[in-house]
């Protein structure tokens, strides 16, 4: 008796692991993923980080990737086209790009197929934010005397609010940069400076509100242009009109990112070009 017991004890037992729910970590904790992709899970509390639990290392995510500036008469030119549809970019090319978190959320970023300004079907990164808690990041403290351009078009603008938030001069902290701004929020066009949990705005032109409805409305695709240089100086343009030119005694170095408030965005066509020394 005691024995069919024991057996039927064994047998609840195995039916009751086959039904309980499992478990499965994140790829990166907080990004959701529509399509599966192969990513170790995180490592226990015994394991080293970023050692996955089957012996394969998990990709080390940072604030700055540490990425080097391109030679002097070449650029760095990403369309995204080689990466998987669903691949969450920072994990999938992590010597190239970094992930700035300034929250516990934190949004999609996902490379998607696309349509081409002509029609073609291409692939673009799509970047869905919530209340601003992250940035898609490249380069490397020490960068300086640099231009990044793509393009980028607006899905949805949300809010009131919403706005696209670029860090230029991104430190390996992620706490300190000049921040360019550009949507509803801002009312057109804002400079921040920031360090830590402190802001000053620098520049503000509510002149510009139609260019940034432009941008965040009309669903088309819109050119971006940030050259950074080693005196302090920034330039922006957007659809080849400048709408920054600022020099700063304190920012002068560091890497760029890119994130949404209340904005799904596309980004296509990614540019990194090393800028010749300022004359004085």
């Amino acid at each position: 008796m005691r024995k069919k017991k024991g057996l039927w004890l064994l047998a609840a037992g195995v039916l009751l692991a086959a039904c309980a729910p499992r478990i499965t970590a994140e790829p990166l904790p907080g990004v959701r993923v529509d399509v599966p992709i192969q990513v170790p899970p995180p490592g226990g509390p015994s394991q080293p980080p970023g050692q996955a639990q089957s012996g394969v290392t998990a990709p080390v995510i940072k604030v700055l990737p540490g990425n080097p500036l391109p030679p002097a008469g070449s650029a760095y030119v990403d369309d995204f086209s080689s990466y998987p549809t669903g691949a969450v970019l920072p994990v999938v090319a992590p010597d190239r790009y970094g992930l700035l978190r300034t929250g516990e959320g934190w949004q999609k970023i996902t490379v998607e197929e696309a349509f081409a300004p002509d029609g073609r079907l291409d692939k673009a990164v799509r970047t869905e934010g919530g209340y601003g808690e992250g940035f898609l990041t490249t380069g490397a403290e020490d960068w300086t005397d640099y231009r990044v351009s793509f393009r980028l078009k607006t899905l949805e603008a949300c809010c009131t609010g919403s706005h696209i938030r670029a860090r230029l001069f991104l430190d390996g902290s992620g706490s300190r940069a000049l921040e360019f701004q550009i949507g509803f929020g801002p009312e057109g066009v804002k400079l921040v400076k920031l360090t830590g949990r402190q802001s000053f705005t620098l520049l503000h032109r509510r002149e510009l509100e139609n260019t940034a409805r432009a941008v965040m409305r009309d669903g088309n695709w819109h050119d971006f242009v940030f050259e950074l240089r080693s005196e302090g100086t920034v330039r922006v343009f957007v659809d080849g009109t400048e709408v920054v030119n600022w020099k700063d005694p304190d920012y002068n170095r560091g890497g760029f990112g890119i994130g949404p408030v209340g904005v799904t965005f596309q980004l296509d066509n990614l540019k990194v070009e090393r800028l010749g020394t300022p004359t004085p």
